[in-house]
């Protein structure tokens, strides 16, 4: 008879227990180790209780020293409880586990559609390619343009804006953003205290249509848009117009339309609050004092809010040269608004019509996966463990976490 420990990590507590493999002469033998999953080396096994209490309820909260004192006190093992080295380890552990089978179950998804991320089958291109965008009617986007327009003579400019105003039923909305903390150094040697600490970057992606929403991050740009493609193809959701709301980063633009670039009904739109702010960034760089910037921001502002981009650039260039500081940031601000022009909506129309102006959305989810938990003072990750705790909170806030750890799969839909 062999005697061999199994250990368990449970809601219960640490324990371990003693399992028996025991054979009669001339028989195959009975090893009772095999009724339960097999544990390499040193590894615990950790049930369905515990990455509930010290996944979603702890360690996605708060730190893992703090989560591991609490975690062990309701276990009542304040003494040789679970480590919080080993509770960081583990979370990082489930969450790369995650990661790996999200974007394996994204490339299954694109091979059963027989897509090849910038293609799609070509049964399919003219359908996808011809789809309408489906919108608000002219005479209702005519109606309400007139409703906004300060003097009649802005009607026709704002009539001719090349955003169309999307019927928010009919339209799936994609808010992506970057998001960064700071990266953990790979060594505490105390050099180098002064250098500007480097940062780690991963992007999240939210997606809502009508009231339903799920949520998607991953290491880089090109990573989640495939996750966003895949998601789309798997809720059959390319029937839809696709809206993303950007901050105008020219990088993540280019991406987004390289991928669509085969499907009729997409638009990019540019935050306000982004363009806004690269305004009052420009000019307080391009004019000489801020009382002079703020007297071109309360003309320039309205024109863009109105969706006015040629009158904005006119306006621009008849500054006179004695408010200008620095005409090469001026130029910067009107090559700006030419590349952006595609993408900046009538705003107001687009207020007074219910649709949305701002990808805040996007934002919030930033804050909810990473910022809350990972932008605390003294705090460091590395890029794996940064990405993979923001991956478990994800599945958290989508609601998939119970079938994840009862059977490492998800439904990879929107929550019923």
């Amino acid at each position: 008879m062999q005697v061999k420990t199994y250990r368990v990590d449970g809601e219960v507590g640490r324990f371990e227990f003693e399992t028996y493999r025991v054979a009669a002469a001339g028989a195959e033998g009975v090893d009772t180790a095999d009724l339960f999953p097999v544990l390499i080396g040193q590894e615990w096994y950790r049930t369905v209780g515990f990455k509930e209490i010290g996944f979603v309820h702890g360690t996605l909260n708060g730190s893992f020293r703090k989560t591991a004192d609490w975690f062990n006190r309701v276990r009542h093992q304040p003494e040789g409880g679970t480590p919080s080295r080993t509770l960081s380890h583990n979370s990082e552990q489930e969450g790369e586990r995650l990661l790996t089978h999200l974007n394996e179950k994204a490339a299954q998804v694109l091979a059963a559609h027989q897509f090849d991320l910038t293609q799609p089958p070509l049964d399919k291109q003219a359908d996808y390619r011809n789809q309408p965008f489906v919108a608000f009617s002219s005479d209702k986007v005519a109606e309400t343009v007139k409703a906004c327009a300060p003097e009649q003579t802005y009607e026709a400019e704002m009539l001719k804006n090349p955003v169309p105003y999307e019927v928010p039923g009919e339209s799936v909305q994609v808010s992506i953003d970057p998001v960064g903390v700071k990266k953990q150094k790979e060594s505490r040697d105390g050099k180098d205290k002064e250098k500007k600490r480097d940062m780690t970057y991963q992007t999240v992606a939210h997606l809502q249509q009508a009231d339903r929403s799920y949520t998607l991050n991953g290491l880089g740009i090109g990573e989640v848009l495939q996750l966003v493609l895949a998601f789309l193809l798997h809720n059959s959701l390319l029937k839809y117009n696709l809206i993303f709301f950007v901050d105008g980063q020219r990088s993540l633009n280019t991406a987004i339309l390289a991928m669509f670039a085969w499907f009729g009904p997409v638009q990019l739109i540019l935050d306000w609050y982004h363009l806004e702010d690269k305004c009052k960034s420009l000019l307080s760089m391009a004019l000489k004092g801020r009382d002079i910037r703020n007297q071109v921001l309360e003309q320039l502002t309205p024109l863009l809010w109105l969706g006015c981009v040629d009158r904005a650039i006119t306006f621009l260039r008849a500054i006179t040269t004695d408010h200008i500081k620095n005409q090469t940031y001026l130029d910067d601000l009107i090559g700006y608004l030419h590349r952006q022009q595609p993408h900046i909506p009538c705003y107001a129309a687009r207020k007074k019509l219910g649709l949305r102006n701002s990808s805040n959305y996007g934002e919030k989810a930033n804050d909810l996966l990473v910022s809350s938990r990972q932008k605390h003072n003294g705090m460091s990750w590395s890029s794996t463990g940064s990405v993979a705790l923001a991956a478990l909170t994800a599945l958290v806030r989508n609601n998939e976490y119970k079938l994840w750890f009862q059977s490492h799969t998800f439904r990879f839909s929107f929550a019923a």
